[in-house]
């Protein structure tokens, strides 16, 4: 069943929305600028907004296309999908529908997982990954994570069937502000009401807890079994994190058990888990430089 979001378009100047019909989706699309494509792939709770500050800063020499993942934000379509497989579908389902030709990647949060997944199954498809906030394609989860583990507690409780939607929109929404500000403040709340607005809709609250249930939960699950080991990553990327982030770091991302034609890792500081907000030149400067170093 196609449900519209009825919460608001926010506005961000010089962004163009339209939806195009991939699969079972129509996918809302907000694009900006013209030059070398770049697709911005969001993470959790947030949708294309999460670039309103990164985008005025590429619009002048890239073609953005920032999307809202099935289950987020504008888009439309079925309450069903959120695995990891049916994602990476979507992802390049668009990409065929608007003729990218090998745009840079932009992943944060779960959308890394889609990224990592792209990068190494489909390395024709892409130009380069940027990849925000996420260790490596061959990180294991490490002792010294273990006393920050605590932070995560709100994901069995949006993937929970029933309990997570009702966690996701009812009331204050207590469960998704604490996913926004817990490990640190950083929106304000016209920020925030942007990204709880659609949350309040049932079908978007089941979309989250999907989200959590069928990619986040089991890739993670992946992580701890090496999914990644012992394959190659021919991709030029970009990995970049938060300085403020207290669990993933340079220092716990642990030995390499693959290898790649062009990886580097960068921190940026004074960010915390949303470095889309808190440093989106840190953002820019990243794709910049991969779409420089790969013309």
């Amino acid at each position: 069943m196609n449900v519209a979001t009825i919460a608001p378009m926010p506005e961000v100047a010089g962004a163009r929305h339209r939806w195009i019909a991939v699969g079972d989706l129509d996918v809302h699309v907000a694009e900006a600028g013209a030059g070398v494509p770049v697709v911005l792939l969001h993470g959790s709770p947030q949708h294309w907004f999460e670039w309103r500050s990164v985008a005025p800063l590429l619009a002048a020499e890239h073609r953005l296309v920032m999307p809202d993942l099935r289950g987020t934000g504008w888009t439309r379509g079925p309450s069903i999908g959120f695995d990891l497989e049916s994602q990476v579908r979507d992802v390049l389902g668009l990409l065929d529908a608007l003729d990218l030709d090998r745009p840079i990647l932009v992943t944060h949060d779960y959308s890394c997982f889609i990224g990592w997944r792209l990068a190494f199954d489909h390395p024709n498809r892409i130009r380069g990954l940027v990849a925000l906030g996420s260790p490596h394609p061959w990180t294991r989860p490490s002792l010294s994570m273990v006393p920050q583990m605590w932070r995560l507690w709100f994901q069995p409780v949006i993937a929970a069937p029933g309990l997570g939607p009702l966690a996701a929109r009812s009331g204050r929404q207590g469960t998704v502000r604490y996913m926004l500000d817990g490990s640190r403040p950083t929106f304000d709340e016209a920020e925030r009401e942007v990204f709880l607005a659609v949350l309040r809709q049932p079908e978007h609250a089941r979309g989250l807890s999907g989200i959590y249930r069928r990619l986040i939960i089991p890739g993670m699950a992946r992580m701890t079994r090496g999914e990644h080991d012992d394959r190659h990553l021919s991709v030029p990327t970009r990995i970049v994190l938060a300085g403020e982030d207290p669990v993933i770091t340079e220092a716990s991302l642990g030995p390499w058990r693959g290898t790649a034609d062009d990886l580097r890792v960068s921190t940026a500081a004074g960010a915390g888990h949303f470095i889309a907000s808190d440093r989106p030149d840190a953002v820019a400067a990243a794709v910049r430089g991969l779409a420089a170093h790969t013309a």
